[in-house]
């Protein structure tokens, strides 16, 4: 499949001159049904050590094994409240062992896999806010720093060991720097810096390891470096390049530095939008399907080639990009 380069209007320093930053639509894989390879309410993808990509899917209550080109390989899962089982399996962490973490929000718990599916173990007591509890968490990331979840329930983060040994938590239901509503996503930078962001509050949140806060930026708005609501989630590659989903009305995501100077985006506008993401401006009928356009986009990953993976939602499917004359991420 041919490359498509899709615009990201951004200017990066390179050795003291502007440089114009590119991605290309590379691939896309998936539609709307039930069987293999095929998503309702796709949500997260992951990627373990050997470049295999997992993805969670929140109505179907299963998981999804591809390789990296997005060929099949297995799927688990089912829903229930069982060992193996889930109750909209939300977001997918995965540690330097190639152990597969899947936080199954409507159980309140996370549940540990190999990479073939095989249940190993879980965590999460029950629904509630003491310190073995979590209440419909969000979203995990593992870090050379610990391991953060986003306790949405409790509008709290939790930070664990290696050892999944709770050490630190902070935040609570309010406005404020320190407090919040709906934690929705997380990811950590290289520096062990903690970027926060919640569903109904534009940009993110900053903090260190330790849960101390250093700074917030981003607004509500249409134009670049701002959010348009639900803002969905966000991802740092080893660059430390801040990736955000923006919401469903506005379907793109932006790109900025550690300190929320907006760098560029992916996507192209929807020729209509709503609120309910991309719809057909010619009448009823499918959702803007062309190659770079996203319906109610929600996760967003970067593998370890700087290539750059979105859950097109809306529209059932992965979509791939890949760096044009970037710097690599590695």
């Amino acid at each position: 499949m041919p490359h498509i380069a899709i615009g990201i209007e951004s200017l990066q320093k390179d050795t003291g001159k502007d440089a114009k930053l590119k991605f290309s639509f590379v691939r896309k894989w998936g539609s709307n049904g039930t069987g293999p390879g095929q998503f309702v309410r796709p949500h997260d993808v992951a990627f373990d050590s050997k470049g295999f990509v997992y993805v969670s899917d929140r109505e179907l209550d299963n998981i999804q094994k591809f390789t990296h080109n997005g060929t099949f390989i297995k799927m688990w899962g089912s829903e229930g409240s069982g060992n193996g089982q889930f109750r909209v399996p939300y977001s997918i962490g995965i540690d330097s062992k190639d152990k597969i973490y899947v936080v199954d929000r409507e159980n309140h718990r996370i549940q540990k896999f190999d990479t073939n599916g095989t249940f190993i173990a879980k965590a999460g007591n029950g629904r509630g806010s003491s310190d073995n509890q979590l209440d419909r968490p969000e979203d995990i990331v593992f870090s050379p720093f610990g391991i953060f979840v986003a306790d949405t329930g409790n509008d709290r983060i939790l930070k664990f060991n290696s050892n999944f040994t709770l050490v630190n938590k902070w935040g609570s239901k309010g406005i404020g720097d320190e407090k919040f509503i709906h934690p929705h996503a997380i990811d950590v930078d290289s520096k062990g810096n903690v970027y926060v962001g919640e569903l109904n509050e534009p940009g993110v949140k900053v903090f260190d390891s330790n849960g101390k806060f250093l700074k917030r930026w981003g607004s509500n708005g249409t134009g670049d470096g701002e959010f348009s609501l639900p803002q969905e989630h966000i991802a740092v590659d080893s660059k430390d390049r801040v990736y955000i989903v923006d919401g469903a009305s506005n379907p793109r995501v932006q790109i900025f530095d550690t300190n929320g100077k907006f760098l560029g985006k992916i996507g192209t506008p929807c020729k209509m939008s709503t609120g309910e993401g991309c719809i057909d401006s010619d009448g009823p009928g499918p959702l803007e399907l062309g190659d770079g356009q996203f319906s109610k986009p929600e996760h967003v990953s970067i593998d370890t080639e700087g290539n750059v993976f979105v859950v097109d939602r809306g529209n059932q499917r992965i979509q791939v990009f890949a760096p044009m004359n970037n710097e690599s991420t590695k």
